[in-house]
């Protein structure tokens, strides 16, 4: 696997760090690595860092909204300024904060056992369900000599979080792994991959992913392009079908059907402005996808069409085509007005967003004043 500092630009470090201003940690997180890292990319292109060698400072009421209002616990804390639980622990007695009991993990050997090695689940299923954390359930299975799975030695290595968004990030995640995501279960991980040449969808698979297991980027291949992969727990099963229609649960809702939308754009859509009109299209192979995004367009007052783009096979290009290739595409202005009012706040890959924003600013100059 390629090291973060050959696969960020030069540029997108330098534009993070010294006009965004953002710290170290933040840039680590962004990248799912760890600081060090980032310092040797930094070293590599000149970058000068501010104060190196400053010391972290956790800001007391910070410190007293999260832990004693909010209840979090100083590993969750900890993962928020990205330092060590014990750090946070430390400083919470510097500022006089109350610290809550710890929570002794009273599950015995047999217990343990039998939720680990018969059940086979994993350290945070075990935590979650136990109101205890990963970190301490694996300290439990040392005390206890319980020895791990290979692949939770994996897990352990590569802390996986279970995922916590909402029906409607649940539907974006759907329509972007229809569109562009190849996904695999082994065991009881979720593999998560994609080969892509655009760095835009690169940094959007790495901020979908990265709180909830490690992302990796392989090094280019002969085409420029790189894979990007991630692990993660069961909680992701929801993305292992390859649906061939849009499931009946996100077209019953206007909400999660344009959640699902943005999310498929995002993967397979092209937004531009030819002979000065802005259009929208998709295409791909999902004929039941791309029918039921036309039909429910339709349904809601989108005028669009579909159609077939062409035939399985070579066309007169040379370019190949595995199966019947099929579009969706808007060309009337009032339809991609409508579409971009609701779609526009909704997409994340950058290239998307600029895109959008240009074919709105296009079709208002064109609409009647």
């Amino acid at each position: 696997m390629s090291s973060i500092y050959n696969t960020i630009p030069e540029s997108k470090l330098r534009h993070l760090y010294e006009q965004r201003g953002w710290s170290l940690r933040d840039i680590g997180r962004k990248y799912d690595c760890d600081t060090g890292v980032i310092v040797r990319a930094f070293r590599k292109h000149g970058i000068q860092m501010r104060h190196p060698t400053a010391a972290l400072s956790l800001d007391a009421d910070d410190l007293r909204a999260l832990y004693r209002g909010r209840k979090l616990s100083t590993y969750k804390i900890a993962a928020r300024y990205g330092c060590d639980p014990k750090t946070v622990y430390r400083y919470l007695k510097l500022n006089s904060i109350a610290t809550r009991p710890r929570k002794r993990i009273s599950l015995n050997k047999k217990v343990l056992s039998t939720l680990y090695l018969n059940k086979k689940l994993s350290l945070s299923e075990i935590a979650r369900q136990n109101g205890y954390s990963a970190p301490g359930i694996l300290k439990k299975l040392r005390q206890h000599g319980i020895e791990r799975r290979s692949i939770s030695e994996t897990s352990t290595k590569h802390q996986k979080s279970d995922f916590i968004g909402g029906k409607k990030e649940k539907a974006y995640m759907v329509g972007f792994r229809v569109g562009d995501l190849g996904i695999r279960k082994k065991k009881n991980l979720i593999y998560v991959s994609s080969g892509t040449t655009k760095v835009a969808q690169s940094e959007l698979i790495q901020n979908l992913f990265h709180s909830y297991g490690p992302v990796w980027i392989g090094k280019k291949d002969k085409r420029g392009a790189w894979n990007v992969s991630s692990s993660l727990n069961t909680s992701f099963s929801f993305l292992l079908p390859k649906h061939k229609h849009i499931p009946k649960w996100i077209l019953k809702s206007n909400s999660y059907f344009f959640s699902f939308l943005a999310g498929y754009t995002d993967a397979e859509g092209n937004i531009y402005i030819s002979d000065g009109r802005a259009k929208f299209r998709l295409r791909s192979y999902d004929k039941g996808i791309l029918r039921d995004i036309h039909t429910s367009l339709r349904s809601k007052g989108i005028g669009n069409l579909f159609g077939l783009v062409s035939n399985a096979g070579t066309d007169e290009r040379g370019v190949k085509h595995n199966k019947d290739c099929w579009s969706v595409t808007i060309n009337e202005r009032r339809a991609i007005s409508r579409l971009f009012m609701i779609l526009l706040p909704l997409l994340r890959h950058q290239k998307r967003k600029e895109d959008a924003v240009a074919a709105m600013a296009n079709v208002t100059n064109r609409l009647p004043q």
